[in-house]
């Protein structure tokens, strides 16, 4: 696969941009939807403070607290407490308007019953050798690395932890992810969904089948990344070189974009 192409050139290719490595989002993004990681490549980018972030954030703080540092339940839910309050003093500090205030109320308190259910399903799994552990893959053939942070790491396998308000589904960005785990790890990879519904929440699974169809997935999906940006040094340039301009007329295309990736947008794409 462009086996051709030296390899010291498809380091300098991402360096010329400013990518230092990819990641298993900038992948799948890149996967999604190209134009907008090349509008956050060139700095336009968003806040991720959203009500599933904070409460995202605040779950996982009280999983790693209970399994890893050994607090009692009450005292994981008053870390993760603690975490999404702190979440929410900067978000108010930065004055993020566009922020769901009423969401992140009726998530707050769904903090302490969810980790009292869950909690003891991680502690049966015994305490993690590593948590919020940087790892590592490079492709023989693609000397750029990939980097990620996996949430917890056992003796066999490693767990990242996710939060869903809608019954999840396993998919390609899903199953690129833990590919990626596989490789860096060489453990068995698993998805953890924390599904919270109004009243009730549960524990969803998943593992990733045919692992080696994603491994060239994603090789695939590096190589077009890196065509992408070699057109030329200037990101404005490969912007218009690309036919990706996005589709300002399509609004589930469009509203999917942030308020500083739309002004990006517009001044690589459509000035």
């Amino acid at each position: 696969m462009n086996k051709g192409i030296a390899m010291d050139s498809v380091k300098k290719v991402f360096e010329n941009h400013g990518v230092k490595y990819l990641s298993p989002s900038s992948i799948n993004r890149f996967a999604k939807n190209p134009a907008k990681w090349l509008v956050n490549i060139a700095g336009y980018r968003d806040s991720t403070y959203a009500p599933p972030f904070t409460y995202g954030n605040a779950i996982e703080k009280g999983i790693t607290a209970a399994v890893m540092d050994g607090l009692s339940i009450d005292d994981s839910v008053k870390a993760a407490l603690d975490v999404y309050e702190e979440t929410h003093a900067k978000i108010i500090d930065k004055n993020y308007t566009n922020y769901n205030w009423a969401t992140c109320a009726k998530k707050h308190v769904r903090v302490k019953p969810v980790l009292e259910h869950i909690i003891p399903q991680y502690e049966k799994l015994g305490k993690p050798i590593a948590c919020q552990k940087w790892v590592e893959h490079t492709f023989d053939d693609f000397d750029f690395p990939i980097r990620g942070i996996l949430d917890l790491e056992y003796e066999d396998t490693v767990r990242d932890l996710k939060t869903a308000s809608q019954k999840p589904k396993a998919n390609n960005d899903y199953n690129r992810q833990l590919t990626f785990y596989a490789l860096a790890t060489n453990k068995v990879p698993y998805i953890d969904y924390v599904y919270t519904l109004t009243k009730s929440c549960d524990l969803i699974t998943f593992n990733v089948p045919n692992i080696e169809q994603h491994i060239v997935a994603i090789e695939r999906i590096m190589w077009k990344m890196h065509n992408t940006l070699a057109v030329s040094e200037d990101i404005k340039e490969v912007c218009r070189a690309t036919n990706l301009e996005p589709d300002v007329s399509n609004s589930n295309w469009w509203d999917w974009w942030g308020v500083n990736e739309k002004v990006g947008a517009t001044e690589l794409f459509l000035s």
